[in-house]
């Protein structure tokens, strides 16, 4: 079974001038745990998730500063650098593999350049036990 067949599109973005405030309700409205970040050209810089929001808001000392956070950081600034993607015709079996090296619970699907779906360990997991796999 190849990545394309089980990853999740279309993807939701952000921009990299997003504030943290725009990416959590951007994250809430998607129902997903992370989204990839884009510059003003489109292209793909980092990924925000769950993870480095909360990292950043535990590193605050009051709530004036968590209230700054959220309305004048920027996705940018608190970003992880852009994960290793996957093609979409690449083995599940290797994407699979891939999330357990890297201790990853995902990985963006690029094809040619252009960021096209992503694929999570659920996925695989709900193709396993359904028996599409």
């Amino acid at each position: 079974m190849r990545v394309a067949e089980l990853m999740q599109t279309p993807l939701k973005t952000i921009s990299d001038d997003a504030t943290v405030a725009d990416a959590v309700a951007a994250l809430a409205e998607a129902q997903v745990s992370a989204l990839p970040v884009l510059d003003r050209y489109g292209r793909a810089v980092g990924v925000l998730s769950t993870r480095e929001i909360l990292k950043a808001e535990h590193a605050m000392k009051s709530a004036r500063a968590r209230d700054r956070l959220f309305d004048e950081t920027l996705a940018l600034e608190i970003m992880a650098s852009w994960p290793v993607t996957i093609a979409p015709d690449a083995d599940l079996r290797d994407a699979a593999r891939e999330m357990l090296y890297l201790e990853m619970q995902r990985l963006f699907v690029e094809d040619r350049g252009v960021l096209v779906g992503v694929i999570s360990q659920t996925d695989i997991v709900g193709a396993v036990a359904t028996a599409k796999v």
